[in-house]
């Protein structure tokens, strides 16, 4: 959320389609990010994720296909809570399983109705504002290896950085925290200084273990 308003970001190739939807949310006051392709829209995550409420994404979009887009954000500490809608067309609809096996909270097939698109838009974003608890050294572990990979000599596959991530926080007594979604960033900011340096002996540990059993291939 941004400045009060709930913050979509929509990954769609097709320019007609792209800019009619970001219309059609804009005017029902959401805040909208729109970018033409998968690689676009995670690098914009890896920045911002913690400001996205949701993302909606066209299955078949450029450089990164939806489906990768879903299994990365899925692997990422910052971004797997993100609730992803994926459009698909409507004589697709055999590949719904799949797109579901693979985090995708709902599907809207098109052409679309705009009452369906904004009902559910809204239904997902009311059940994201719940309170969840969530042990704040997970996101501390995530956070702090990008500042310290290079310090710690491994290797920065994405197999690699998810083993120390994952690794880390069971080194440590979790520190639980009741937040809703979006709001989360700023009590890591707040809480997160006393354990910075409990954190780091942490990520040191684990990548000494993950270094010696790499999983990678």
């Amino acid at each position: 959320m941004r400045n009060g308003r709930e913050v979509i970001l929509l990954v769609e190739g097709n320019e007609d389609i792209r800019n009619a939807l970001k219309a059609l949310l804009e005017n029902n006051h959401y805040e909208i990010i729109a970018t033409g392709d998968g690689k676009q829209a995670l690098d914009y995550l890896k920045e911002n994720a913690y400001d996205v409420d949701l993302a909606v994404a066209a299955l078949d979009i450029p450089v990164i296909g939806g489906i990768e887009m879903l299994k990365l954000m899925k692997l990422s500490q910052r971004m797997k809570d993100i609730p992803v809608v994926v459009m698909l067309p409507m004589n697709r609809e055999s590949e719904q399983k799949d797109v579901m096996d693979n985090g995708a909270e709902d599907i809207l097939f098109f052409p679309f109705d705009s009452r369906v698109v904004l009902n559910r838009v809204h239904n997902i974003l009311i059940s994201g504002r719940r309170p969840t608890c969530v042990n704040i050294m997970e996101e501390l572990a995530a956070r702090e290896l990008n500042r310290c990979i290079d310090s710690l000599g491994i290797c920065k596959c994405r197999q690699c950085r998810k083993d120390v991530i994952t690794l880390s926080p069971t080194r440590l007594k979790p520190r639980y925290v009741s937040s809703a979604k979006g709001k989360l960033l700023s009590k890591l900011d707040q809480m997160s200084y006393d354990y910075v340096p409990e954190m780091l002996r942490a990520l040191t540990e684990s990548a000494e273990i993950v270094k010696k059993n790499p999983r990678h291939s």
